[in-house]
């Protein structure tokens, strides 16, 4: 589910389209918060939203992961301060949209810098920003 809404926001959208589908959506939810009791379940979600899209569509399929490369970063990477800052709050497990609204940019503009942060840091996933950052 995490994966999913982090998917639908990414691109401007919303996860559940059809209103009359919102009470399976939630009934969903408290199920699945019945199940691993709400820390677990919440954790769980924060993993799912870190997912890239390969990832994301591999676990659906129930697949194994997809192989991922190494990152192999350059020495002299540097980013800028915006990117820095996009980082730092990447890392603090927000959205694009929750980046946006924090740094009072649109949220295309945030994923932008996203998609600019990723190839430079040689990462395929946001969950990799967050560990770089913390280094």
């Amino acid at each position: 589910m995490g994966a999913a809404e982090e998917l639908a926001s990414s691109v401007g959208t919303f996860s559940v389209w059809f209103p009359s589908l919102i009470r399976y959506h939630t009934e969903c939810i408290q199920a699945a918060c019945r199940a691993l009791d709400k820390r677990l379940y919440e954790a769980a979600y924060r993993r799912g939203r870190n997912l890239g899209l390969d990832e994301a569509v591999a676990y659906a399929l129930g697949e194994s992961k997809p192989e991922s490369q190494p990152a192999v970063m350059a020495p002299t990477v540097t980013l800028t301060k915006r990117e820095r800052q996009v980082a730092e709050l990447v890392a603090q497990g927000l959205t694009n949209s929750a980046i946006a609204s924090r740094l009072v940019i649109s949220p295309r503009t945030a994923q932008g810098h996203v998609e600019h942060i990723l190839p430079k840091l040689g990462f395929p996933s946001r969950a990799q920003i967050a560990g770089w950052f913390d280094v």
